[in-house]
């Protein structure tokens, strides 16, 4: 039985004292902890005590009971629920029953809470109640469960998704919709929205940076040029987003040649009055095709760079250049390189070039 002191100590003026009693009974152990700590909740107005009646519950409820965390949801004061949403989704596995009944709930916040403890769930909640969820009068309810099958992965459920890509009106909804398929999707699912979106150019500018990551995910080498025709029509705006679809579709496929379109546009990209973080994600971009000298000597000058990581990121971008001048200014930067770590990545780039430059062989095998 808890210590009647204990309880008293709840009408304590003093904050301190009300958060000791509450530390104290979460770790007593009774089995009357958890209503006395709950009952304390409703009324407490100490943030530093309520986290204290919070974490006493978090530790008592290790298995059950379920029904009494998503009591809390209901709470007035939004740093308990979100709390309490916190614990749930610890065990989500445990919950699926009771976010069945959520998921149907008047209240939107609870219907939202139920997404949120899905994406968690470690059995992995049936596709009933994200399809459920994707059917919410609200649209903020929709669209986190569209982030979640994304994030989740749900493959199962890219066609529910798709279809809000193609035919929804809210266009948050439908920016969400393709960042899930970009995650989850297929070239089949890039074709499908293709029939919308003919033209990468042509897509709405709020559609835009999430279509070139989808594109990223699933397109094929043909879309590089659409890609790099698009980075000289729109600017700075789709610099980042066109550089790492460029880069996965590179990854992916193994692209190691540009058209000479596509090596322009990149290579006259590369200038000094580029953001830096671009810069960056650019030369390792050009990393794929500098066994091109024109694409090569575009980076080269970057070795020399003061920004320490673009430095490190033209060096090793130059690790497909066989061009003889690449060959002499590593070199010739070796000898003066003062970073251990470019010094490093140099001695170990200019070991494995000499294999490279040596003469054909004329062995048959």
């Amino acid at each position: 039985m808890i210590d009647s002191k204990l309880i008293d100590a709840f009408s304590a003026p003093e904050a301190a004292e009300r958060r000791s009693a509450a530390q104290e009974i979460g770790e007593s152990g009774d089995s009357g902890a958890a209503d006395v700590l709950v009952a304390q909740l409703r009324k407490e107005g100490s943030r530093a005590v309520k986290e204290a009646i919070l974490r006493g519950l978090s530790h008592i409820w290790t298995s059950n009971p379920v029904e009494a965390m998503m009591e809390l949801l209901k709470d007035d004061d939004p740093f308990v629920r979100a709390e309490a949403a916190d614990m749930l989704q610890r065990r989500a596995g445990d919950v699926i029953e009771g976010l069945n009944r959520l998921i149907r709930s008047d209240d939107k916040d609870l219907r939202k809470f139920a997404v949120d403890i899905m994406r968690e769930a470690t059995i992995g909640a049936p596709d009933a109640l994200y399809l459920a969820a994707l059917k919410d009068e609200d649209i903020n309810v929709v669209i986190t469960t569209i982030e979640n099958i994304g994030s989740r992965r749900r493959a199962g459920l890219a066609t529910q998704v798709l279809a809000i890509a193609l035919e929804n009106s809210q266009p948050m909804a439908v920016c969400a919709s393709l960042e899930a398929l970009a995650v989850i999707g297929n070239r089949q699912t890039l074709d499908a929205l293709r029939t919308k979106y003919p033209n990468l150019a042509e897509v709405p500018g709020i559609y835009l940076l999430p279509f070139l990551k989808l594109l990223g995910h699933t397109a094929g080498p043909e879309s590089i040029e659409e890609i790099c025709r698009t980075i000289e029509e729109k600017g700075a705006f789709v610099h980042e987003a066109a550089i790492d679809a460029l880069t996965n579709i590179a990854l992916r496929h193994s692209v190691s040649q540009l058209n000479s379109f596509c090596e322009a546009a990149l290579c006259g990209l590369l200038k000094p009055e580029l953001d830096a973080v671009v810069s960056f994600h650019l030369l390792r971009l050009l990393g794929h095709f500098t066994g091109s000298s024109r694409v090569a000597l575009v980076v080269l000058p970057y070795i020399h760079s003061p920004d320490r990581t673009l430095c490190m990121a033209a060096v090793e971008s130059l690790a497909n250049s066989s061009d003889p001048a690449i060959d002499a200014a590593l070199h010739s930067l070796q000898s003066m390189e003062s970073d251990p770590e470019i010094g490093e990545e140099l001695e170990e780039l200019l070991r494995r070039r000499p294999r490279w430059n040596s003469p054909p062989s004329n062995s048959p095998n």
